[in-house]
């Protein structure tokens, strides 16, 4: 009996890894278990599989502005200002911001 809780602690501590991964709703759980399953008898295996199960993964930002030209944004103002929605002195300030970034 003793011997089954020592064998249980010893594969938690092994694991442990993928434990914190998969508590942390890691991304890469899967992964990381398989580097620990693998790789994680060797000591280095096992800090690394450690190590990404603390990481967090950055998201990818997409700015669709960024993808804009400034010619098609000053032309979508210059719409708007046709349209009566921005008024002269709207378009120009907003048409300077645009220009300033460029």
């Amino acid at each position: 009996m003793g011997e089954l809780l020592i064998l249980a602690i010893l594969l938690a501590f092994y694991f442990l890894p993928t434990l914190i991964a998969s508590q942390r709703g890691h991304h890469s759980t899967g992964a990381i278990f398989l580097l620990n399953f693998l790789l994680g008898w060797t000591f280095m295996g096992w800090v690394a599989a450690l190590i990404w199960s603390f990481t967090n993964p950055s998201a990818v930002v997409v700015d669709e502005r960024a993808s804009q030209s400034a010619a098609d944004e000053i032309a979508k103002l210059a719409s708007l200002r046709d349209k009566g929605v921005l008024t002269e002195k709207e378009f120009s300030d907003k048409k300077r911001q645009i220009l300033d970034k460029v």
